[in-house]
């Protein structure tokens, strides 16, 4: 690691020596990556069971059961390697990313040629380990504002809610600590799930409660029981992502792919999957010869299930098209693979290879936009969905809210972007900065 950070420095003259560059075993990898304390952890040994265990819970809302792992060399019986935290659906940070490159160029293994029993990869296996880094990385607004802290600021921040923000949540409040250091976590800060953050609301337990969806009309009755208030101030702090599996991501029109369908609006999926339809046949959808009077068949998940309630929020449906046949994700899936006359719906990783995506259109005025990662990072294509922090009743604290500007800002969006999820842009931050100002006013 000490010879490729000296070859790296080498061929970047501006880069800032890591504040920490410590390797004294390789059981110091794992934990320095389980609680974030490093961003490589050198290892030239298989993690094991009783290290994966507690990795696994630790960032299991993040679906990372092992670190991601990049090959950088082979020894006599077994692989010298660098791991890294990384979601599955989600880009290395760009600072890693460019280091773990660098180790798999010409440069990097020329710096460790001669290493005592270790051997350099060949050009195909460089090869193999260096398509493993790339991924999609959403662009970031440049009219995003910079966070200018405040002097003299204190207090604490309790935050109970998604488990699927833990690791973004954690790592916002990580650099918060460090442009404001009188402000700290309070008592309670656990990321166990969206249900956990919204009851520690109404118990009144936390400050903020990042939610990873939208907030159900029973949760809102609940909170308008307890606080006799409409519903909790909320802030979108993200974009959902393109196919983060089981989690907020963008929402899929699937069919089947004889179906010669391209593209549909908004209303006209209302009309199809919504209460008493108004499109039941695919000649209402522009369909002619003999798929015109041929039947709609609605497949879709339990209307019970989370994605079948956001989907529902998002076309601002009252109920549901009571002949849609309801199943669980993959035999729904499956049920569309077998039949050209249905349709469904679900994020872009519950599909089945062969099943397309149609098109969306907000309304019949403006151009129908793919299902893509371009066009769910912009929020062009209509139905994609937010992440979210609510806050707790009443007026949120000075600290609580500046520790929100911080999200909001350049600095905070920029760290979306490596987590499975896409930046605001810099008009919806403003709105929700906006949120905050109005806030701030409140005597």
């Amino acid at each position: 690691m000490d010879r490729l950070l000296s070859a790296y420095a080498k061929a970047n003259p501006k880069l800032r020596r890591p504040d920490v560059w410590t390797h004294k075993s390789a059981d110091s990898a794992m934990p320095s990556l389980m609680f974030a304390k490093a961003d490589m952890g050198p290892i030239t040994r298989a993690f094991s069971p009783a290290e994966l265990a507690p990795y696994d819970h630790q960032y299991r809302g993040d679906m990372m059961k092992a670190p991601f792992v990049v090959t950088i060399g082979r020894l006599a019986d077994r692989s010298a390697t660098i791991a890294v935290n990384k979601r599955p659906d989600a880009p290395l940070p760009e600072r890693v990313r460019k280091f773990l490159d660098f180790a798999l160029s010409d440069k990097g293994q020329d710096a460790l040629a001669g290493l005592p029993g270790l051997k350099l990869l060949g050009a195909s296996e460089r090869l193999a380990e260096r398509a493993k880094l790339q991924g999609f990385v959403a662009p970031l607004d440049p009219g995003l504002p910079a966070y200018r802290p405040v002097a003299g600021l204190s207090g604490v921040i309790r935050s109970v809610g998604s488990d699927g923000m833990k690791d973004l949540v954690d790592g916002w409040e990580c650099r918060f600590a460090v442009l404001q250091p009188g402000v700290s976590k309070g008592e309670r800060w656990e990321h166990f799930g969206t249900l956990n953050g919204f009851h520690a609301m109404l118990a009144e337990e936390a400050d903020l409660a990042p939610m990873g969806r939208e907030l159900w009309p029973q949760e809102a009755a609940a909170w308008r029981s307890v606080f006799a208030s409409p519903s909790p101030v909320e802030i979108r702090v993200a974009r959902g992502g393109f196919n983060t599996p089981q989690r907020t991501t963008a929402q899929a029109i699937f069919v089947h792919p004889d179906n010669p369908l391209r593209a549909v609006t908004l209303a006209q999926l209302r009309g199809v999957f919504g209460a008493n339809p108004t499109i039941t046949r695919w000649g209402q959808l522009g369909l002619t010869g003999d798929w015109a009077e041929r039947p709609i068949v609605v497949r879709m998940p339990p209307r019970v299930a989370p994605n079948a309630v956001s989907f529902q929020m998002l076309l601002g449906m009252a109920g549901w098209n009571a002949a849609a046949r309801e199943a669980p994700i993959q035999p729904t899936a499956q049920a569309v693979l077998g039949d050209p006359g249905a349709i469904a719906f679900g994020g872009l990783e519950e599909g089945l290879p062969g099943l397309r995506a149609l098109d969306v259109a907000r309304d019949g005025a403006q151009p129908p936009v793919a299902m893509n990662a371009d066009n769910a990072a912009s929020g062009r294509y209509p139905l994609t969905r937010f992440m979210y922090i609510r806050l707790a009743n009443g007026k949120p604290s000075a600290a609580t809210l500046q520790f929100l500007r911080y999200v909001l800002s350049r600095e905070g969006q920029e760290r979306v972007r490596y987590s499975g999820y896409f930046p605001l842009t810099a008009g919806e931050a403003a709105q929700e900065l906006a949120k905050l100002t109005a806030l701030e006013a409140v005597p």
